[in-house]
Order: C-alpha cells, then sequence, then structure tokens
C-alpha cells in the first residue's frame, strides 16, 4: 500500500525548500546538478554547488531555473526528483505537491512546472500557489479578504512584487534581478577597482558579510582572485563602503519598480496598503538596514518578515493545512 505524502515545495533559482503537510520535517537543498561530458549526472544539490567554480572544463554545473522559470526541464526533473527522494522515503506515486510559483506565469511555462513534477515524479495531485500569496499567508494577513497587501520578495534571481487581495494578486510584477546581480555588480566593482576577477561565490560571501544599506559598520574582508592583467594570483583588502556602494544602483532599481506598483494600485486598495505599509521577505532582505533605506525611499512603512528566506514555504504548509485557503490554489494549465 503506498503512503500519502503531501508536502509544500519553494522552487527557487538558487535553493529548493521542502516542508511536509506537518511541519516536522524540512530541507533545503541547491537547485543544481553537475553532468560531465554533456550525459553523465555527477551531482545534484548540494554536492553540485560544491563543485561550482572548481570543476573541470567536460563539467558543467549550472541550475536548471533562470529568472524564476524552469529553463531545462529534464534537468529540473533530475533535481526535484533527487531531492524528494532525499526528503522522504515514502512512495512518491502518491505525492500531493503544493508548490510556489511566480505570479505572471505564462501558460507555456505553467506546463513546464506541471510536465516536471508529473514526469518521473509522478506526483498525485498537483497545485500551484502564487508566491506572494504563500508570503502573505506566512505573514499571518488575511489573504481572502477584500483588504489590500503588498508583499515584496527579494530572492536569488528574481524579486516578485504582489498586491494581493480577496486571495488573488491582483497586481503583480516580476523582475529579473535579486541577490545574484548583487554579486555581479560586487564582482565588477572588484574587476574595474581594484583589478581582480573573482568567482560568483566570493561576491556572494561579501555580500553577506559587507554590504549594508544606510550607516553600516567600516568592515573589510580579503579576497583572493587573478590579477586582471598578468593573470597570476591577487588579494587585497575590501572595504564594506565600496561594496555598499556596488550594488547601490539594483537596489534602488528594485525601490523605484516598487514605487511603479504601488503608484498603479487602485485608490481603495491604496488607502490600505498606506495604513499597513509594505511586508519585505526574501535572503535579500536581510541586507543590513534595507527597510529603512526603502522605507526612507517610498514613504511607507515597510515590515521586515522573520526568518525571510524560508516565509514561502511556511505559508504553502499553511495552505495546505487550511481548507478555506484551499481557495488560492491553482491547477496549472495544460
Amino acid at each position: 500500500m503506498l503512503f500519502h505524502n503531501v508536502c509544500g515545495v519553494d522552487l527557487g533559482t538558487d535553493t529548493i525548500k521542502i516542508r511536509d503537510k506537518h511541519g516536522k520535517k524540512f530541507m533545503d537543498s541547491k537547485n543544481m546538478i553537475a553532468i560531465r561530458d554533456k550525459t553523465q549526472v555527477i551531482a545534484i544539490g548540494d554536492a553540485a554547488y560544491e563543485m561550482y567554480e572548481k570543476n573541470p572544463v567536460n563539467v558543467e554545473v549550472s541550475c536548471p531555473m533562470v529568472n524564476g522559470v524552469i529553463a531545462s526541464a529534464t534537468n529540473m526533473e533530475l533535481v526535484l526528483s533527487y531531492t524528494l527522494k532525499q526528503f522522504t522515503s515514502l512512495a512518491q506515486a502518491s505525492s500531493d505537491i503544493c508548490m510556489a510559483a511566480p505570479s505572471n506565469l505564462t501558460p507555456v511555462e505553467q506546463r513546464a512546472f506541471f510536465n516536471v513534477l508529473s514526469g518521473g515524479i509522478g506526483a498525485s495531485k498537483i497545485r500551484l500557489v502564487d508566491k506572494g500569496i504563500a508570503d502573505a499567508v506566512s505573514i499571518g494577513l488575511p489573504v481572502l479578504s477584500p483588504q489590500g497587501h503588498m508583499i515584496v520578495n527579494i530572492g536569488a534571481d528574481t524579486t516578485e512584487i504582489s498586491v494581493i487581495s480577496g486571495g488573488n494578486v491582483i497586481l503583480g510584477q516580476t523582475l529579473k534581478v535579486g541577490g545574484k546581480k548583487l554579486d555581479e555588480d560586487i564582482a565588477t566593482m572588484i574587476r574595474r577597482k581594484f583589478n581582480i576577477n573573482i568567482g560568483q561565490r566570493t561576491a556572494e560571501r561579501l555580500k553577506n558579510n559587507l554590504a549594508f544599506m544606510i550607516n553600516g559598520p567600516r568592515l573589510e574582508q580579503k579576497v583572493f582572485g587573478i590579477h586582471t592583467l598578468s593573470g597570476l594570483p591577487k588579494s587585497d583588502m575590501i572595504p564594506s563602503l565600496a561594496v555598499s556602494v556596488a550594488i547601490i544602483d539594483t537596489i534602488d532599481f528594485i525601490v523605484q519598480n516598487m514605487k511603479s506598483v504601488y503608484g498603479r494600485v487602485p485608490p481603495q486598495i491604496m488607502k490600505d496598503i498606506a495604513g499597513e505599509g509594505i511586508f519585505l521577505t526574501g535572503g535579500v532582505s536581510m541586507l543590513l538596514n534595507l527597510p529603512i533605506y526603502i522605507q526612507k525611499e517610498i514613504g511607507l512603512p515597510i515590515y521586515h518578515i522573520q526568518d525571510p528566506k524560508n516565509s514561502t514555504v511556511r505559508g504553502l504548509v499553511e495552505i495546505l493545512n487550511n481548507k478555506e485557503l484551499k481557495a488560492v490554489t491553482r491547477y496549472p494549465k495544460i
């Protein structure tokens, strides 16, 4: 007899997060795959990430998703199937999966999600939930009420701006910028100012350790890379101010789009948001003083969600356990 396995899946460009319906089991794993000679899969998940930027030329280490949508269905199916098997020993043929997805997926992109979940994984029931809805549920907002709410999730590869009312995303925008764009900004700055080429992982560490918005501590960190002219190894001390200045244009781009979405909100919903404020989540929201900076730029209260990296998957679990909230789920258009 097959057991019935019900879980919520936050399928991110950088990380896959899975939590069972009862919230007792949780797993997060890098959304990466390593393939040798274009045919042999040699590592998946965290093991593939450990090879990233260290791999030989005949090994490709990549993420099957780009900008929040599936770029390689075959690789995504391999990664997700492997991750689910690591998450549970229960039979997958009767799995009920509730997955978060961007609100503005095209029918073709929705079908890609469906094909991945119904293919080798063999999920018996597949439901999608708008990422903004899942985040709002995790906060405890009354998403089914006619009251308006605004949630911004700044993730690894995308920024999801959602205005919610009556259980639907009535206005949303997915920006193709996130933490990885900030990493690129930092790497570009170091190449230009310090004549050192560094990898994405080094840039990410600099962002996490040094970046701030408004009056951060003046720290520095030593980095190792390749000199842009000589091609020889080179190291230097990178100050936190230089890292923080490097990312300001991308942060301002996100802020301007938040203003733009807010400016298009119907007046009655705008009044709700002005009174309630905007909720900020996603891994990048953890940048030091980012909520304060956005609040000064937009002029509305900005509230930082607790444990922002896991807010989406927490919301999915709540939806799975609340019969009323099942109204916010939708089935992929196939």
